[in-house]
């Protein structure tokens, strides 16, 4: 069973590792291993207010320097399990331990993280949980807060600049995350803004500090490097570009306007049967002339649009025989429109029935023509 002592030994044991000239990380990790299962056999990996603060405090410390060390050895990941298991300690043991000395440290290399990972949400997140009077004054939180500024502002070149102020080889790592995070967005946007820009220009946009650097980056775009015209082309491909299939849209636009053209016809031959054998049922006082031109009046007009759209769907289809068959009706329903000709009136009805009914019969032939022949 570990012992609070052998907790504080294995941490010093860390700490003076971690922090010589050349520390042998291998070493490192082997205490940090022993320190986990250490803290995990007296109860702390899950602290709680009535745990002795000495500790607590012990075990705060060593999640901090594992911190650390996961910068050190470029494990993104297990610093985030550090941050997120620092976090208990941090705000939840406020009452029983006394303030850190690395909290804003870790919290500005947490908030520096999120903005190299390109994770704002969670950035701001974090800024939530910070006091809002260390935003300006602790100069590790104000480093990033600042530099989410510039971002959102589009200010890189703001962000590059700051480059000489970072202190510490652990908030370098992430900066230059972020730089690589900023350098290929920009790269993106010109490959798509720009066929073509000169070498040098190419470098002071994208912060290469000489050409060795750009011909490495170029060559990670597939990017195209001529010497001779000293300039860039941006050769890349789109991933996300979509080809647009046109010939089989309009393929498919074509077959829709057949089927629509074989509906059209259907629906006009069975409104053609249907005007005959309404003016059956008058001929046979089925009906009175009255209700038969009410009920007739209201599918005239309609009739006509359906048959005018009939042979605009032949012009979309390049049915030019159709269209040439067709045309004729349709001005002869335009003139008797413009005449006032195409209502039924119920006085005149029944001297005009056999003229009315062979209109019909002749529509109704013409539309069955018309209907066999489009179909496939």
């Amino acid at each position: 069973m570990a012992t609070p002592q052998q907790l504080h030994t294995l941490h010093d044991q860390l700490k003076a590792e971690l922090g010589s000239a050349s520390p042998n990380l291998q070493k490192c990790n082997q205490l940090l291993t022993q320190s986990k299962m250490a803290m995990a056999e007296l109860g702390v990996f899950t602290p709680r207010p009535d745990t002795d603060p000495a500790t607590l405090l012990a075990a705060r410390e060593l999640l901090e320097t594992g911190a650390y060390y996961s910068v050190r050895v470029k494990d993104i990941t297990s610093f985030e399990r550090y941050i997120s298991q620092l976090g208990s300690y941090y705000y939840d043991l406020v009452s029983v331990l006394p303030p850190s000395s690395q909290m804003h440290p870790l919290m500005g290399l947490n908030l520096l993280r999120l903005l190299s990972q390109n994770r704002l949400s969670e950035f701001h997140t974090a800024l939530e949980a910070i006091d809002p009077e260390q935003l300006q004054s602790n100069t590790f939180i104000k480093q990033a807060v600042d530099l989410e500024q510039f971002l959102m502002e589009g200010s890189y070149n703001k962000v590059w600049s700051t480059r000489s102020t970072v202190q510490g080889e652990e908030f370098m790592f992430f900066y230059d995350i972020l730089i690589n995070t900023i350098r290929n967005e920009i790269a993106g946007c010109s490959e798509k803004a720009y066929e073509s820009l000169p070498i040098q220009d190419a470098g002071t946009l994208l912060f290469l500090k000489n050409t060795e650097e750009l011909l490495n980056f170029a060559n990670e775009r597939g990017w195209k490097v001529k010497p001779g015209e000293q300039k860039i082309y941006f050769g890349a491909e789109d991933a996300n570009a979509v080809e647009i299939p046109q010939e089989q849209i309009i393929t498919q636009t074509l077959a829709y306007a057949r089927e629509l053209e074989l509906i059209m016809a259907a629906l006009l031959l069975f409104s053609m049967v249907f005007f005959v054998i309404m003016f059956s049922d008058l001929e046979c006082d089925y009906v009175n002339p009255i209700d038969l031109c009410n009920k007739l009046n209201k599918f005239v007009l309609p009739e006509m649009a359906a048959h005018a759209f009939l042979s605009f769907l032949f012009l979309v289809y390049g049915s030019w025989i159709a269209l040439l068959l067709n045309l004729p009706l349709v001005v002869y329903n335009i003139r008797k429109v413009t005449n006032n000709r195409h209502m039924y009136d119920a006085t005149e009805i029944f001297r005009t029935l056999s003229v009315h009914k062979k209109e019909c019969f002749i529509k109704l032939a013409f539309y069955l023509i018309v209907s066999s022949k489009e179909r496939p």
